[in-house]
């Protein structure tokens, strides 16, 4: 074992130090020359005799020195290097086929590292918390046929005691919600998102604090309930870093709480479109405060979500048993909620990628349909290259060279290209990557992890690799696939290569604009979803409107009267300041979000069973509400100041409900009811337009308003204001903040909005796929366009010959263009025909993300299909005039 360690060292350094080996070389043979030739000169021969018997004694002086260099270099090595260096001077040689195939592999190799990165940081990376595999977000489960708009509702405080108290399988079980606050007494009055939380929430997550520590279960209590964790971004934002912050003294809604903890930086839960949207979980919270539920918690609305640690060696199929057992138990013990205690475990990991899997996939098969258009072009383009190498290697083959060892030759060139490429690639990629982050959607999960770190680096290395192999080979196997015979017979002649030539570069053609097909009519499929949605009826007019929250702290404001004498004051100062068209106020306004969802009651219609309950979302909102954000009136009347607690309680219903629960009936008159009977039956006396509230592709669902005047809830704490303004709403801001300020100092105005802000964020994840998919399909149309006009113009110059003999026997120059046109059109007909069979099943796959169009759009695929066909025909035009172009008596001397 040391022997052949040694000799690998040996050999390792003759090949690092090549010049000094054959200088020691040449040095230690000449002694031995001299050696011999001293004794044959001693046995008396002569000089000149002596040196002749020397080296015949001596032996093949070039086989001696070879065989001594095999001793002590790695041949493959040497030959690996020489191919490297023959391939960096081919390459050298052809300046203008190297950039062109670089720029080319650099876009499709760039644009598929971009896309990775996004689908590396988002669905493969482990969430970046301990043991990610063992956190789950337990949801209850509607029943089947109860639509809420989600297929989940919140955990109520008496379900989760119940569940916490006999589960068996989770090592912590912790419950949140959204809430905020009102920071005072440190600068100006500053609204703050927030959550409540339970003790086991941190937990859970297997997150400590970086600074202090997170509340205890003794002090997650009512009562006891008066510490609050910060947020690293909160703390150094808003305090300045200081370290002495922990044991400081906070006052949130008017409560003194301390501060006895900061969260990590980029701590954030990672809450993903998938998670039920009535939580409204803020991206990124600032504070945590203890939830404080009651071992005995009363009957109350359900606000919440769970998330949960897994124990060791428990697997999600026997927590999902338990969950289920437990609600047996529960519903045994509370009958009426029958069927509403189902339970679902979601991983973590699948809840936060919610439905960004499917586009983000989408996104990545169309940058990888770009990065084997451009695999093909290049393709294409040393193919051409190598076949007009054909008399070099016929040489090379003619020396002794072996097929494989050309084409090896040929690959290391096509490695070299891609590796190059792949280099270009990496800078277009930091600058996509740039890009996604800066222009990417807000609720993309995970956007800020996006990085170019070692898997993306891997992952580019690969596709460096394999591009240069998928590119590399069939051009490396058909040059070298020649008849040694008859090439030596052509001589110095121009030969169009063997026959499979021209079949692989058409094959190569038509993937090309198979595959740019698809891509387009993905393409045009999401850009008419994007149109539809723009023009959709939202149920709203969010020109000249401005939203904001006002959040009232509830020690301050603790009675219906109170609350409703502050928003009146409100709603006069608002509707008093210059430029302010109309005001109201709402518990949420267009496209902010979900609204609440609540059973009804229909007296002419009662539910059999729970489960056959209707559903509606309950708006509380104020007189002139509807006329701020735009939504019309259909039938029937507005709400009206003399719409009070004493006066007949009335609702307004949207059109979706009327359509519902009133078909081909007048609901004006009719009576609902809210919840159960202590809440008294209403009467409708409007009909309203159907509004949007989480994003423009949604189906509307029932909805109804009632007047805040006559029904005071616990959410009017926190409550949206509209303001429908005569012109820019940026010119009453100041004026606003100012009357509400005149009013009560420490509020704050909170997510100060205009409703054609709301609506362009919600158009940003649509706008951005469109973007991407657009651009990549542009990318591919013009890689394949390239290549059309590529293969035409070598056909071209292969046929010149033809070409001329056709001329010099009366063939016409239209003739001769037709013809060349002729199968440029072919090529693309057969490209466009595999391309519409691809993409029936292509757009099957993405019906999800699409809106107001079908996958088979018969004018989409016809429109980018004839479209495809000019711009082919259009990149076979310059050939096709050149050819016309061809002297016939010229090409005949060339013959």
């Amino acid at each position: 074992m040391r022997g052949r360690f040694k000799a690998f060292l040996s050999r390792l350094k003759a090949l690092v130090g090549r010049k000094k080996l054959d200088h020691d070389l040449q040095d230690e043979v000449a002694f031995h020359l001299d050696m011999r030739e001293e004794k044959n000169r001693a046995a008396g021969i002569a000089d000149e005799e002596a040196r002749y018997a020397a080296r015949r004694q001596f032996g093949n002086l070039t086989v001696a020195k070879e065989g001594t260099r095999e001793m002590l270099r790695f041949l493959w090595i040497e030959t690996l290097l020489q191919d490297l260096r023959y391939g960096f001077r081919m390459l050298r040689k052809n300046p203008g086929i190297t950039l062109i195939a670089v720029i080319t592999l650099g876009l499709g190799i760039g644009a598929s590292t971009t896309v990775f990165s996004l689908v590396d940081a988002i669905l493969l990376k482990p969430l970046p918390y301990p043991e990610p595999g063992r956190i789950v977000v337990p949801s209850l489960v509607s029943p089947p046929g109860i639509n809420l708009g989600s297929p989940y509702f919140p955990w109520g405080q008496v379900q989760f005691r119940m569940f916490t108290r006999e589960q068996t399988v989770f090592q912590y079980f912790g419950a949140f919600q959204s809430d905020s606050f009102n920071l005072t007494g440190v600068g100006d009055p500053i609204r703050l998102d927030g959550s409540r939380a339970s003790a086991d929430f941190f937990p859970a997550l297997g997150i400590s604090a970086a600074l202090g520590r997170t509340y205890s279960a003794e002090e997650d209590r009512p009562g006891y309930e008066h510490e609050v964790v910060l947020s690293d971004t909160l703390w150094r934002q808003r305090f300045g870093a200081d370290p002495g912050i922990l044991g400081r003294a906070l006052q949130l809604n008017g409560t003194s709480y301390t501060v006895i903890g900061v969260m990590p930086p980029n701590f954030a839960f990672p809450r993903a479109e998938e998670m039920p949207v009535f939580l409204n979980f803020p991206r990124e919270a600032q504070l945590w405060v203890p939830a404080a539920i009651p071992d005995a918690p009363p009957g109350g609305p359900s606000e919440m979500a769970v998330i949960a640690r897994v124990k060791p060696g428990v697997s999600l199929n026997q927590v999902q048993a338990q969950m289920d057992l437990i609600a047996r138990h529960a519903e045994q013990k509370l009958p009426d909620w029958k069927g509403w205690m189902n339970t679902r475990q979601v991983p973590l990991a699948t809840q936060v990628t919610g439905d960004t899997r499917g586009p983000l996939l989408l996104v990545l098969g169309a940058v990888g349909v770009v990065l084997l258009i451009a695999c093909s072009n290049v393709a294409n383009l040393l193919l051409a290259r190598a076949l007009a190498r054909k008399r070099e290697f016929t040489l090379r083959a003619a020396l002794g060279s072996g097929r494989s060892r050309l084409i090896r030759q040929l690959l290391t060139e096509s490695l070299l290209l891609a590796l190059a490429g792949g280099a270009v690639g990496v800078s277009l990629a930091e600058a996509g990557i740039c890009f996604a982050k800066t222009f990417g959607p807000a609720n993309l999960p995970r956007l800020h992890e996006v990085r170019m770190d070692v898997s993306v680096l891997c992952f580019v290395s690969a596709a460096s690799l394999l591009a240069g192999i998928f590119f590399g080979l069939f051009p490396a196997l058909a040059a070298t696939r020649e008849n040694l015979v008859e090439s030596l017979k052509e001589g110095g002649q121009r030969s169009a290569g063997n026959s499979s030539s021209p079949r692989i570069q058409n094959s190569l053609l038509v993937s090309q604009v198979a595959l740019a097909l698809v891509l387009v009519i993905s393409a045009g499929l999401l850009a008419k979803t994007f149109f539809h949605l723009i023009n959709a009826d939202s149920g709203f007019n969010p020109q000249r409107a401005l939203t904001f929250e006002l959040s009232l702290p509830p020690l301050q404001y603790t009675d219906q009267p109170h609350i409703v004498t502050l928003y009146r004051n409100v709603l006069d100062k608002l509707n008093k300041v210059p430029g302010v068209q109309s005001a109201g106020i709402g518990e949420t306004v267009p496209l902010s979000g979900q609204g609440e969802s609540t059973i009804i009651r229909l007296p002419d219609r009662p539910a059999a069973s729970r489960k056959e309950l209707p559903y509606a979302n309950y708006t509380i909102v104020s007189p002139g509400y509807l006329s701020a954000v735009g939504t019309s009136v259909i039938r029937g009347r507005d709400f009206l100041e003399s719409d009070i607690l004493s006066s007949l309680p009335v609702t307004i219903i949207n059109l979706s409900m009327a359509k519902k629960f009133w078909p081909n009936q007048d609901p004006l008159g009719k009576q609902v009811g809210v919840g159960s009977t202590q809440y008294a039956l209403t009467t409708i006396v409007g009909i309203v337009a159907d509004a949007k509230h989480v994003s423009l592709r949604e189906d509307p669902i029932p909805e109804m308003y009632v007047p805040y005047t006559q029904h005071v809830w616990p959410s009017m704490l926190t409550m949206h204001v509209a303001l429908r303004t005569n012109g820019d709403p940026a010119n009453v801001t100041a004026s606003v903040r100012d009357a509400i300020r005149s009013i009560d100092p420490a509020l704050p105005l909170a997510k100060l909005a205009t409703l054609s802000t709301l609506v362009d964020d919600s158009m940003v994840t649509p706008r951005f796929s469109v973007l991407l998919l657009a651009s990549f399909a542009a990318l591919a149309l013009v890689l394949a366009c390239i290549g059309m006009y590529g293969v035409i113009s070598y056909s071209v110059s292969q046929r010149t010959q033809e070409i001329g003999i056709r001329m010099a026997l009366g063939a016409h120059r239209r003739d001769v263009f037709a013809m060349i046109l002729a199968h440029g059109a072919r090529l693309a007909g057969l490209g466009v025909a595999i391309g519409l069979l691809a993409a029936v099943a292509a757009t099957r796959v993405m019906a999800g993300l699409l809106y107001g169009v079908r996958p088979i759009d018969a004018p989409t695929f016809i429109v980018v299909a004839v479209f495809l066909m000019v711009v082919a025909l259009v990149a076979c035009y310059v050939p096709a005039r050149r050819a016309t172009r061809v002297d016939p008596m010229v090409a005949l001397r060339d013959e």
